[in-house]
C-alpha cells in the first residue's frame, strides 16, 4: 500500500470517528435533557454528563418547543 493510501484511510478512520463522537454528544445532551425535565437535579446530570449546569439549562430551554419524552 503506498503512502497516499495509508494516509486516506487513516483521514476516513478520523472522520467517522469524529462522526461517531459527535452523535454521542447529542445522545448525551438529549438523555440529559429529559432527565432535567423528568425532574433529576441539573447539578446531579451536569455531573454525569459532563455538560456545564447553565450549558444544560440553555439546552433545556432552546429544546422548549421538542416533545418531552
Amino acid at each position: 500500500m503506498d503512502k497516499i493510501s495509508s494516509v486516506e484511510l487513516a483521514a476516513q478512520r478520523q472522520r467517522t470517528a469524529e462522526a461517531a463522537a459527535a452523535a454521542a454528544r447529542v445522545d448525551v445532551e438529549f438523555e440529559a435533557v429529559a432527565a432535567v425535565r423528568e425532574g433529576e437535579p441539573v447539578e446531579d446530570v451536569s455531573e454525569v454528563s459532563g455538560i456545564g449546569s447553565a450549558d444544560l439549562r440553555d439546552l433545556e430551554k432552546a429544546a422548549g418547543d421538542l416533545p418531552q419524552g
